[in-house]
């Protein structure tokens, strides 16, 4: 029976823990309990100011508890404040504020794993909010991206995507960004209930996969005349009940025919328009070819000099 209950109790998995962090609490810092956190745990911060970073290799729930958890000015491996991988991790209840690094690509969160939920997350002048290179889904939900950005020629954005099978934003608020609002590469991206305001200085929405938006309210400035939300992709593209102010809603470059149905449009503005498509494909086609050549130049001198 000793032997028994011996085996049993090996093949059931560990019991989660919860990792406090703050004054008094076991851990002071939230990149100690990070550290110290197996699969499955919950790193719950208390109220304060963490002038602090983590790396997670394990899925993790890393919690405020309650408002006014805030960790600002310090990145990880030159990435963001949070590095994320090694399986599914949900984020809640944070402040990620003022991330910045050399590359001008500082992230509140780099996903690098196989998923993430961020939900009630505040994204405060980061170069970017979400930077995301997994292939898992990333769900957003009830969060506030607000400042920061990088613009130029080839902007960031505050919700970066890369080829993920799915985006997911719910309820969600942007204002005030540099650059873009969302870029995704995923397969799906849904967007519904969120706000955007791009103020002067800001670009719209870049879909590079299906779009369904639904129950939005969009404010273009005048960055984004030119198109509030543009999709360059396989499609399909579905925009119902969405509410716009601006002059063009939807810059379609699929080449297919989009689903739009009860959108409100502020007097004089466009629903959908394609001007752009070829001077768009011709400049991406170019910077796709000087990244190449950049790449086979570097790998050249790698094989050459042999390092």
């Amino acid at each position: 029976m000793r032997w028994l209950l011996l085996a049993l109790s090996l093949a059931l998995p560990a019991q989660a823990r919860v990792l406090a962090v703050g004054p008094g609490q076991e851990f002071d810092s939230p990149s100690r309990a990070v550290r110290a956190a197996a699969a499955h745990d919950t790193v719950l911060i208390e109220p304060g100011t963490y002038y602090d970073c983590a790396v997670a290799t394990v899925p993790l729930t890393i919690e405020g508890h309650g408002p006014g958890v805030v960790l600002t000015d310090k990145t990880c491996e030159d990435k963001a404040i949070l590095v994320l991988r090694g399986g599914t991790m949900v984020v809640r209840n944070l402040t990620l504020a003022r991330a910045r690094v050399g590359d001008g690509n500082g992230a509140g969160i780099r996903m690098e794993g196989d998923g993430l939920l961020a939900e009630h997350v505040v994204f405060d002048n980061d170069e970017v909010g979400i930077l995301s290179g997994g292939m898992g889904p990333v769900q957003v939900r009830d969060c506030t991206f607000q400042g920061g950005g990088v613009g130029g020629e080839r902007p960031l954005a505050a919700l970066f995507v890369g080829p993920a099978a799915a985006l997911t934003v719910e309820r969600s608020r942007f204002a005030a960004i540099r650059g873009a609002q969302v870029i995704s590469g995923a397969v799906l991206t849904t967007i519904s209930g969120s706000i955007f305001d791009t103020g002067a200085e800001a670009r719209g929405l870049d879909v590079h996969g299906a779009l369904l938006m639904q129950g939005n309210t969009l404010t273009a400035g005048p960055a984004a005349a030119a198109g509030m939300v543009r999709v360059d992709g396989p499609g399909p593209v579905t925009l119902r009940q969405n509410r716009f102010i601006g002059r063009v809603m939807l810059q379609d470059w699929t080449g297919g025919t989009p689903v739009l149905e009860n959108n409100e449009l502020s007097p004089g503005a466009e629903a959908v328009s394609t001007e752009g498509v070829w001077r768009h494909r011709a400049s991406a086609a170019l910077h796709g070819a000087k990244d190449g050549a950049r790449a086979l130049a570097g790998q050249v001198k790698h094989g050459v000099l042999g390092r």
